[in-house]
């Protein structure tokens, strides 16, 4: 079995090191709000679609969706984030709103019940 040839180049440079290096290595520069400008919408019929689940939905992933229903079926994932923070929210957890949003949002945009968009 053959091992893995150390690097014969210095290390690259880092956009955490030097911010001027982000576009010469692929990344995407920063934004102000990152993925908080993305519009989240509930799909038309994420009702129905709820109903038809073999197994329901976590409480932290209905209560994002009902919050957003709440917002009026669309909202920029930043108010979305921070309508789930407020006193008044449904959701439960000891976890920041944002960590709950982060994990639950690709497997309901995968189940058809979010959309998203700029």
């Amino acid at each position: 079995m053959s091992k893995i040839s150390k690097p014969s180049t210095s290390a690259t440079v880092t956009p955490t090191v030097d911010a001027t290096s982000i576009a010469r290595c692929g990344i995407p520069a920063p934004t102000a709000n990152g993925r908080g400008n993305i519009k989240l919408s509930l799909a038309p019929d994420a009702a129905d679609k709820m109903a038809a689940l073999e197994k329901p939905l976590p409480p932290q992933a209905q209560a994002i969706l009902y919050t957003l229903d709440q917002l009026g079926g669309t909202a920029s994932q930043a108010d979305l984030i921070k309508a789930l923070d407020d006193s008044d929210s449904v959701l439960s957890t000891v976890q920041t709103s944002t960590r709950i949003l982060t994990f639950y949002r690709k497997g309901l945009l995968a189940k058809g019940l979010l959309k998203a968009g700029v």
